[in-house]
């Protein structure tokens, strides 16, 4: 199995300069089979969502964003490209491993954002040895193969 970053899916999802490396990295993942912690779904809603804002609605930011969905809801299109990916490629979504200790550690060991620490955790717990990913804060990580 193959774990997704949200910027893999984030990239295959709007065209942008990374695309074609995108749809080449899940193209290998569907033969291991793809698998995202509920991290990087919670991520991609955000992402997803505030980028659809802003290109429909001209949103600016993420208190403009927070504002938005106050009055108007969160974009549906953005929860509906975002499921529909996962329903297309039969992507499966892990629960996150919780252990707080754990996860302060390992940011401080290896000099994390949280929810980065968050997804080497739930890979680590779920063994699962590959990450595709654009973020070279991952390859620090000895525990995970890095790909692309």
């Amino acid at each position: 199995m193959i774990c997704l970053d949200t910027n893999i899916i984030y990239h295959f999802l709007f065209e942008t300069e990374l695309t074609s490396a995108s749809e080449k990295v899940i193209r290998e993942a569907i033969v291991e089979g793809i698998a995202i912690p509920m991290i990087v779904y919670n991520e991609l809603l955000y992402t997803v969502g505030a980028k659809i804002a802003r290109i429909r609605y001209g949103v600016r930011g993420k208190y403009s964003f927070r504002k938005h969905i106050a009055k108007h809801g969160f974009p549906e299109e953005a929860i509906e490209k975002v499921n529909g990916f996962i329903r297309d490629f039969k992507v499966t979504v892990l629960r996150d491993y919780q252990d707080p200790d754990e996860l302060v550690k390992t940011i401080k060991i290896y000099r994390l954002l949280p929810n980065d620490a968050q997804i080497i955790l739930t890979c680590k717990h779920r063994s699962i040895e590959t990450l595709a990913t654009f973020d070279d804060d991952f390859r620090r990580i000895p525990l995970l193969k890095i790909i692309p």
